[in-house]
C-alpha cells in the first residue's frame, strides 16, 4: 500500500467511525487516530499474510 492508498484507507476508516458513533462534533482527531491504527494493522495483517504464504 502506497502513501496515497494508506491516506485514502484512513480517510475512508474515519468516516465510517465517524458515521457508526452517529456523527458526532468535535472527535475527528480521535477518528483519525483510530483509523490510522487501523490501517497500521491492516498493513501488518497484509504483510504476515504475505510471508505465511511463501
Amino acid at each position: 500500500m502506497d502513501e496515497q492508498e494508506k491516506a485514502e484507507r484512513t480517510r475512508e476508516l474515519a468516516r465510517q467511525i465517524w458515521e457508526a458513533e452517529g456523527r458526532p462534533d468535535g472527535h475527528s482527531a480521535r477518528h483519525w487516530q483510530m483509523a490510522e491504527r487501523l490501517v497500521a494493522a491492516e498493513i501488518e495483517a497484509a504483510l504476515h499474510d504475505q510471508e505465511a504464504s511463501r
